[in-house]
């Protein structure tokens, strides 16, 4: 989980990481996700990233493992507002600069929020194969790292995801 945390960049507090491994113990996606929804949290409030935090995002009755996932509709619908493509041309074969970055980033989402494969997401975006959606994460992964507007941007769009999944 530190390596992971690392790689994107964040600093986590004394037993920070002790204390999200403990919550979510089946899987990396969910550790990968829990990461991020601190990252977003602690950007929100302008704040570290410590203990106290991590308890107050999520709680100390149940894991996150627990709260209503996003479905891949939910994310579509949100990258096509933000991006304001249309949802045909976004599950399309259009390879434009204009449809193939909301794409990324809605495959990039899809990855980290639900618990789909790499071929099952690549079905729901047209057909396309298990690689492309690799590519299409690894590009919006890179992308944030180079880029802190679209780092923000990224950021924003997560925590919009999340908090219309927790009010649904």
């Amino acid at each position: 989980m530190l390596t992971k945390a690392r790689l994107r960049g964040i600093e986590l507090g004394q037993g920070v990481a002790e204390y999200v491994a403990s919550r979510f113990e089946t899987n990396i996606r969910e550790l990968e996700g829990a990461i991020t929804q601190l990252q977003v949290f602690a950007s929100m409030e302008r704040a570290e990233i410590t203990l106290d935090l991590a308890r107050k995002v999520f709680g100390e009755e149940a894991p996150k493992a627990s709260k209503k996932q996003p479905s891949v509709d939910e994310i579509i619908q949100l990258v096509c507002g933000f991006y304001d493509v249309k949802r045909i041309d976004l599950l399309g074969k259009r390879r434009h600069q204009s449809i193939s970055l909301p794409r990324q980033v809605c495959m990039h989402l899809v990855r980290q929020h639900t618990r789909l494969s790499l071929e099952e997401i690549g079905a729901q975006f047209g057909g396309r194969d298990h690689s492309t959606v690799i590519h299409a994460v690894r590009s919006v992964d890179t992308k944030q790292k180079q880029d802190p507007s679209f780092a923000e941007t990224l950021s924003a769009l997560e925590a919009d995801l999340i908090k219309s999944t927790a009010t649904n």
